[in-house]
């Protein structure tokens, strides 16, 4: 009670005079009351951490929207490998109902005589890989130093599949290559990836590939489409007009729809169209046999037949979720010179059981 009526009176009146009842500290309300201004006090200054700061939070919110939107593409591609799409012998998916020839009248007779000679060598076939693009190019660097791809080799891909294929068919070195993704890289890391990926890719696409790349690349190298109808159907491009003509190829068959561009989907000569990698995840070639190179741990992903992938080398490989993270945000540029050091090794691993004397040969075959 003495402590309460103190503490009346000096609301009302002068303070008593100390006395040694007196010196204790603070009476219980006071106390209580200044834990209540620090937790106020917190609570201002973390408000105020995080509201001078939304960029920040926005281009968080961004890049997690293009994860999940890549992430969810992704997963649909997984379904359909599951299913059984893209996965039979060569022979069935040309056969295949769901796969469309994007060949015009005046291909046909062009591709006629194209076939009078044809490989006997297996041609080679790069799955959809988002920005592991990468592995990709080790892969291919090995193949061309070990002479499995040469100058007639056929090549077939899907999105980053599809970009690789280019290059080799355009003659740039794969370590150009590596230093251009490097640039892309770091304009998607500083800028965001999320809607833009689409132009920034076509733009680096443009100053990087010579004129004369739909010349390089007819007849040679597959173009993996998805054109959406009642039901996504494959479709599969050999045929360009111009360099441009390529380019759009390439970019539809790279379109995951709120990734590239903030549209559901892409026109590709008068089709609507997406990422190829949903239903040709790994196209087939024009050879009689194709060496499929998956970007992905192919177990994983309930794939069989596949020569080049992460399980060649388990012990080296980075986790699958550090792969699917990287298909869809850009890495350091550390991280992207190991995914071309990785893939470099697994193709030398498939390369240790399949000799090139082997493997790699032309012979006449006839029209018929």
């Amino acid at each position: 009670m003495a402590s309460l009526l103190a503490f009346s009176s000096s609301a009302s009146g002068p303070p008593p005079k100390p006395s040694p009842s007196h010196t204790a500290p603070p009476p219980p309300p006071a106390s209580s009351s200044a834990r209540a201004s620090r937790f106020r006090l917190l609570l201002a200054r973390a408000a105020a951490r995080r509201d001078p700061e939304p960029p920040p939070q926005a281009e968080s919110e961004k890049k997690s929207i293009a994860v999940r939107t890549g992430e969810l593409f992704l997963g649909l591609s997984a379904l359909f490998i599951r299913a059984g799409r893209g996965t039979a012998p060569v022979d069935e998916v040309e056969r295949r109902e769901g796969v469309l020839w994007e060949q015009r009248p005046e291909d046909v007779e062009a591709e006629r005589q194209r076939r009078e000679v044809a490989t006997a060598s297996p041609g080679f076939s790069f799955s959809a890989a988002g920005l592991l693009f990468p592995y990709h190019l080790g892969v291919a660097q090995c193949l061309l130093d070990k002479g499995y791809i040469t100058e007639r080799t056929p090549l077939a891909g899907s999105s980053a599949g599809a970009i690789i294929c280019a290059v080799i068919a355009s003659g740039n070195t794969m370590q150009e290559a590596l230093q251009v993704t490097k640039i892309l890289a770091e304009d998607c890391r500083s800028k965001g990836t999320a809607f833009r990926l689409g132009a920034v890719l076509k733009d680096v696409l443009e100053k990087f590939l010579p004129d004369d790349l739909h010349i390089r690349c007819n007849g040679r190298i597959r173009v993996a489409i998805t054109q959406l109808s009642w039901r996504p159907r494959g479709l599969l491009v050999d045929q360009f007009d111009s360099k441009e003509d390529v380019i759009n190829a390439i970019i539809t068959s790279s379109f995951i729809p709120g990734y590239l561009a903030p549209r559901p989907a892409t026109l590709f000569r008068n089709r609507l169209c997406v990422d190829g990698g949903l239903t040709l995840f790994m196209p087939p070639t024009s050879a009689s046999e194709t060496v499929r190179i998956c970007a992905f741990p192919a177990g994983r992903l309930g794939l069989q037949g596949i020569g080049i992938s992460p399980d060649c080398n388990p012990e080296n490989r980075a986790t699958p979720r550090q792969l699917f993270n990287w298909a869809l945000e850009p890495a350091e540029d550390e991280v992207l010179d190991k995914l071309y050091e990785l893939g470099y090794q697994d193709a030398a691993v498939w390369a240790e059981q399949n000799s090139p004397e082997s493997t790699v040969k032309i012979e006449q075959l006839g029209t018929d």
